[in-house]
Order: structure tokens, then C-alpha cells, then sequence
């Protein structure tokens, strides 16, 4: 069983780079996908690219924010 491995283009590697703080790689890797029809990008392989640019993303979810007009 032979795997091949995708070739990541400078484009995509510089937009996971600009947007992983912004957007989750589930999202990083539907946007890819919408772009390149030729293979499917996996979470997990957005995943692995955005550690091996050294990308560390905070464990866990958000704070939630307070409405801050409720408490005056």
C-alpha cells in the first residue's frame, strides 16, 4: 500500500499561516478544498502543516464574553 503525500503549494501554507488564529482548521480545510478540486484536504492535514510552521494554537474554548450591558 503506497500513500501519496500532497504537495503544498506557498499559497496555501501562507494562508494557514495568516489565518489560523482567526479560523479553526475545520474551516481552514473547507476553504482549501473549495479552492484546489483536485485533492481533499483532511482537518488533520491542515492540523499537521499549521504545527510544522510552528503555529500553536490556546487548548480548550473561548472565554465566553459578559454583556457588559447587563451589568450596569
Amino acid at each position: 500500500m503506497s500513500k501519496t503525500y500532497k504537495k503544498w503549494t506557498k499559497e496555501e501554507l501562507e494562508f494557514i499561516s495568516n489565518n489560523s488564529q482567526n479560523m479553526k482548521d475545520e474551516e481552514i480545510a473547507a476553504y482549501l478544498n473549495k479552492t484546489d478540486s483536485s485533492r481533499t484536504i483532511s482537518v488533520g492535514m491542515v492540523r499537521r502543516q499549521r504545527r510544522k510552521l510552528s503555529i500553536v494554537k490556546p487548548r480548550g474554548r473561548k472565554p465566553s464574553k459578559v454583556n457588559e450591558s447587563a451589568e450596569a
